[in-house]
């Protein structure tokens, strides 16, 4: 997918999948073929190709992904389903790339088309599987997925984007995820930094990660478990994002009435920007708290070390007690 067509299909599909796929996100198990759709051809299965390459790229797929890890060896890839759409499907290798792609580009990542409901666009992702196993350490990038994804550990760069995908992760390296639309995307542990952006009213939950920087657009939540380092937040809309626990820089941007909450650690420094009527609860050690506000904003620190400064209209409070910051650069620890 190209960046102008990821960037198009992540702006339209947070509305059109909610209007439209919204049934979809029940899906079968990846193991469990249902034919749902009448079909001449029937449903095939593929045989099994092997393929000597360093990284595999899904493009614009309309059906269910199964990502199995093995310790070493080439990539395997199987394919099955009605025989319509695994035909609609072109599978090459180059350049040391295995390349799957759905052949009908504009139906998956031109959110336009999606109140189209002839030909391709009648697609169900059940009536499709892709099937790979892949050796540890495989660089793996996923775009314009409509369907569930199970990923195994597979402890390399991951990139996805999806659409109302119910999507399981293990371990991974470095990873980019987006999810427009409902579903949720579960991941074990991100081993590098994070990218998430989640446009409609999708789920991510995050066990561990590196370090993280999430988008929610939206309706939107974002569950971390423990954040090694820093954590960058944009919240638009009435979204929510929770963590366990931060050790870095917190930058937690508010536009709307969401609400951010890490329950322990330090975030140094920390700097919350509010817009609407959004809350900041932070349950852990605020260095140097930056704290703006343009409307109704409640932020709430259990201790903080350094400068507290404030500017707009913010309720503040420290360990329960209300306080006003300052601009005059005075320390005032609260410890």
């Amino acid at each position: 997918m190209k960046a102008s067509q990821s960037k198009q299909f992540l702006a339209g599909a947070a509305v059109a999948a909610l209007l439209i796929l919204p049934g979809l996100t029940n899906a079968a198990p990846v193991d469990a073929p249902v034919v749902l759709v009448s079909d001449s051809g029937g449903w095939i299965t593929s045989p099994q190709r092997s393929f000597a390459v360093h990284a595999v790229k899904l493009d614009d797929v309309i059906g269910e992904l199964s990502v199995a890890v093995k310790p070493s060896g080439p990539v395997t890839l199987q394919i099955a389903g009605l025989k319509s759409r695994v035909d609609g499907l072109d599978v090459s290798a180059d350049g040391g790339t295995l390349r799957v792609e759905g052949r009908h580009v504009s139906s998956v990542w031109d959110w336009r088309d999606w109140f189209n409901f002839s030909g391709d666009n009648k697609a169900d992702p059940r009536t499709l599987q892709v099937r790979l196993i892949v050796p540890v350490g495989m660089a793996l990038s996923v775009g314009g997925l409509i369907g569930d994804a199970v990923i195994g550990d597979t402890m390399g760069p991951l990139h996805l984007a999806a659409v109302s995908s119910n999507t399981k992760i293990g371990r991974v390296g470095a990873a980019t995820l987006a999810l427009a639309g409902s579903g949720k995307i579960d991941a074990a542990e991100i081993d590098g930094p994070l990218k998430l952006s989640i446009a409609g009213s999708g789920k991510a939950h995050i066990a561990r990660c590196k370090s993280a920087k999430a988008d929610i657009a939206g309706a939107g939540d974002a569950q971390f478990g423990g954040v090694d380092g820093g954590l960058r937040l944009s919240v638009a809309g009435s979204g929510d994002v929770t963590a366990d626990s931060i050790n870095g820089p917190l930058h937690v941007s508010i536009a709307g009435s969401g609400s951010v909450r890490i329950a322990n650690g330090t975030a140094d420094p920390m700097h919350v920007s509010v817009m609407g009527s959004g809350s900041v609860d932070f349950g852990g050690m605020a260095i140097d708290p930056h704290i703006s506000a343009l409307g109704s904003a409640n932020v709430k620190l259990k201790a903080y070390r350094g400068h507290l400064s404030s500017s707009g209209n913010v309720s503040i409070k420290v360990n329960g007690q209300s306080v006003k910051g300052d601009n005059s650069g005075d320390d005032d620890d609260s410890d």
